[in-house]
């Protein structure tokens, strides 16, 4: 049941944060993978239509300006308007049919090369054709090559060439039938050009083919489908070779000088990516059309997406293959913890599986284990702490029973030393009288502080105002002393435990002041610290080395046995201390600092206390500024 918890959460977050993503990407990357592989296929199309276009205008212009010399020649337009054919004629037709042959020669586009004319005196010759006066005869030797009877009043209609041109233009482009053998012609491209004769009755026209298997050579480079038609001609030139005359594919435009077409055409039973457009040759006012068609096209974009879409598939399984095999994994290390964490949980501490892997789930489960082991030794600290405890509750309870064994009746003990006091008054020694009224005062403090819990802090100070005065009359001026203490802190308001400060200050002039003669110093200063009640009590005896200082703090602090060998100077502090951490817990305690040569401080840190445990008599005395 708990099996499918995590294993489902892994499945989620496998399909909210991978699949679904993966795929949405995915998606999105074929479309836009789809769109970047058309356009790159229609730039390459676009690429080729430009090459072709360049090329056939190349070549079409390399034709129009090769007869340049010939039909700007004023000589041969003077020659097919002359009424006569004189020897300087006969001269001007053989420099016409030598310079034919050269153009032909060295123009490896052009595959023939006529001059049509209808003057009578210009005989018929190698490139020269006379087409006689009339339509309906033959004239000459070579008036065979005519196309068949034409208009009576017009010889050259009996051409193909002359039938489809503008009759008003000096030059066009055509295309005619050029025979191959006696069965089969080709249909090729021609330019026809008009001499400037001068004369309306005596015309010529030199009519030049473009070679077929020149522009096959020159174009076709690449397995693209390839057609170039002109005006409304059938196509002149296809790359399949059996494709001849056939008619350019119907397209759309925005008129015929802006003709621009990109998209998918069917060309010879086919799917292709298509590429029309059109150009103006040289000085010429017809228009020629481009089809680019790559058949390749839509079949590699195929073959990516496939590939594409097979990849996105194992992008989409594998990691969802490993995520279901790493959720088993998972899941079973999980619940592995879990049986753990649930027999820790009803006590079972005895832990002794192991968890596989290397990961938070494994520190995990050590932690488990070290924090059943820590609860063990816990537990076994507990009650050794328990039995500890209730020793020291037998211990108390035998000191206060020997304390109270050995008290005598206070009112006994305050009598006689009164008694003693008014006897050193009557003899004159007040120094007596004096250290007898402080001791009682001590005495009082002392037996009162028995068996109670707290005191307030101007009791304390009272108590260690009454040891002082006691050490001044027996030192004299070796002892002086300060308390400093806050004008608005009233002492009466805070509870401590007893007999605390005394011993602190006996230790400074017992060790203290050990080797001084005189002006040895004690202060006591009180003050808050945030949460905390400080006492520190300074002197400025002969201090410690370091060394001392760090043994004594060391001492106070470490479990002390009766009997120990250690210091006797250490005991009291050491009793202080334990006595501060048993009543108000480890935070609080004594703090030794001291630099030889110097004196030393001891700092108290207590909780602040308000409420007096044992409900007796706050005092209302607050020492300020008091100085001995």
């Amino acid at each position: 049941m708990h099996r499918g918890r995590v294993g489902g959460q892994m499945y989620r977050v496998l399909i909210f944060a991978l699949l679904i993503p993966m795929a949405i990407i995915g998606v999105m990357s074929i479309s836009i993978l789809m769109g970047q592989m058309k356009n790159r296929y229609e730039e390459q199309a676009r690429a080729e239509n430009i090459r072709i276009k360049s090329i056939v205008f190349d070549i079409t212009s390399i034709v129009y300006t090769s007869l340049e010399p010939i039909i700007s020649s004023q000589e041969y337009r003077d020659m097919f308007s002359s009424d006569s054919y004189a020897v300087v004629t006969k001269g001007r037709y053989d420099a016409l049919d030598a310079a034919v042959s050269s153009i032909i020669r060295t123009t490896a586009a052009i595959s023939s090369i006529n001059i049509y004319t209808n003057n009578p005196k210009v005989p018929t010759g190698n490139h020269v054709i006379n087409v006689g006066i009339s339509g309906a005869e033959r004239f000459g030797e070579n008036a065979d090559k005519a196309a068949g009877s034409g208009v009576t009043d017009d010889p050259f209609s009996r051409f193909e060439w002359y039938n489809d041109i503008d009759h008003s233009a000096w030059d066009s482009y055509t295309c005619i039938h050029v025979p191959l053998n006696e069965y089969e012609n080709d249909y090729e491209l021609a330019l026809v050009r008009r001499f400037n004769t001068g004369s309306s009755d005596n015309r010529a026209y030199i009519v030049v083919t473009v070679s077929t298997n020149y522009l096959r050579n020159r174009l076709l480079t690449t397995d693209n489908y390839m057609l170039i038609s002109l005006d409304k001609h059938p196509v002149f030139f296809s790359s399949n070779y059996n494709e001849r005359e056939i008619e350019m594919p119907e397209f759309e435009g925005n008129g015929v000088d802006e003709y621009n077409y990109m998209g998918d055409m069917m060309l010879d039973g086919k799917l292709a990516l298509t590429c029309i457009s059109s150009f103006v040759p040289y000085k010429i006012s017809s228009r020629f059309f481009v089809l680019i068609g790559d058949y390749n096209a839509h079949e590699a974009i195929k073959d990516i997406m496939r590939g594409f879409i097979l990849v996105l598939l194992l992008a989409l399984i594998v990691p969802f293959v490993i995520v279901v095999l790493y959720s088993r994994y998972f899941t079973t290390r999980v619940n592995t913890l879990r049986e753990a964490m649930h027999r820790a949980s009803i006590g079972d501490y005895d832990i002794i599986e192991n968890i596989s892997g290397d990961d938070e789930l494994t520190d995990t489960f050590m932690d488990l284990k070290a924090t059943t082991q820590q609860i063990r030794e816990q537990e076994a600290k507990f009650y050794e702490t328990r039995i500890h405890e209730q020793q020291l509750i037998n211990m108390q309870q035998n000191m206060e029973f020997k304390m109270l064994s050995g008290q005598i009746n206070p009112h006994f003990l305050y009598n006689t030393l009164e008694a003693i006091r008014m006897q050193a008054i009557r003899g004159g020694d007040r120094g007596v009288a004096t250290s007898v009224k402080y001791l009682a005062k001590i005495m009082h403090y002392v037996l009162e502080s028995t068996g109670k819990s707290t005191a307030t802090l101007a009791e304390e100070l009272t108590h260690v105002e009454s040891y002082l005065q006691i050490q001044r009359l027996r030192f004299g001026e070796r002892i002086n002393w300060n308390f400093y203490i806050a004008e608005d802190f009233d002492t009466s308001r805070y509870f401590l435990l007893p007999l605390l400060l005394q011993p602190i200050v006996e230790n400074a002039v017992s060790h203290g002041f050990k080797d001084m003669d005189q002006n040895g110093h004690i202060s006591i200063i009180v003050e808050l610290g945030g949460e905390e009640l400080l006492i520190t009590v300074n002197d400025d005896g002969k201090g410690m080395s370091p060394q001392q200082v760090k043994e004594l703090n060391s001492s106070i602090n470490e479990k002390r046995q009766e009997n120990d060998g250690k210091g006797a100077e250490s005991i009291g502090l050491y009793n202080i201390n334990q006595r501060i951490k048993y009543f108000y817990g480890g935070d609080y305690g004594l703090k030794i600092r001291s630099n030889q040569g110097k004196g030393t401080s001891v700092e108290l840190r207590l909780p602040i206390n308000t409420y007096d445990s044992d409900k007796c008599t706050k005092s209302t005395v607050n020492y300020v500024g008091l100085t001995g």
